[in-house]
């Protein structure tokens, strides 16, 4: 996007000999504003392709599922890929990242919030995640920032798994977590 010069902002003067007021016509530019330039970002980022992004973590046995913040014993961690392509950003002198922000709630900065017991409404599954490439071990779900190419190209790998956030036995039943991907152009 190209912005052509544009004044802003003028700042006029006049002088006048003696006292008094001096009549319109006497006044003079003595500084014009302008602004102009090139914006130029991504018009749109795609994540998987704009599918959306799916972790099953499949069936899991409740009596191996009662240690307080810890995943199931025995469960191994699910693997999954953000895909993105923020298009053609050669011309981006900016920065780009990912952040990832829980939607259905957060118990802390770690524990997406998943499921809620009936009785009490008390979150008792959580989800954790990580980046498998980036040297963080878990990412947070307020504000996490996933890493982008400045190619604008590229996968992150994660890794995924739930968590008693309660300890002890669990509720049967189902659970799930919703969380955000933000692109952020710096």
């Amino acid at each position: 996007m190209t912005i052509p010069k544009t004044d802003i902002a003028v700042i006029k003067g006049a002088w006048v000999d003696g006292m008094g007021s001096p009549s319109t016509g006497d006044f003079h530019d003595l500084v014009k504003l302008s602004i102009q330039g090139n914006l130029t970002a991504p018009q749109s980022c795609k994540i998987n392709q704009g599918d959306v992004i799916k972790v099953n973590f499949g069936f899991i046995n409740g009596q191996k599922f009662t240690t307080r913040n810890a995943m199931p014993d025995g469960f191994t961690p699910v693997d999954f890929d953000i895909t993105y392509d923020c298009g053609d950003t050669s011309k981006i002198k900016n920065s780009l990242q990912m952040r990832i922000d829980g939607t259905t709630g957060v118990v802390d900065q770690y524990n997406l919030v998943a499921r809620r017991r009936s009785s009490d409404n008390v979150p008792d599954v959580g989800i954790r995640i990580e980046n498998l490439g980036g040297g963080v071990a878990n990412i947070p779900f307020q504000n996490g920032i996933l890493p982008v190419d400045p190619s604008g190209h590229g996968t992150v790998n994660m890794r995924a798994w739930p968590v008693n956030l309660v300890g002890g036995e669990l509720e049967t039943g189902k659970f799930q977590g919703t969380a955000t991907i933000t692109v952020i152009v710096r």
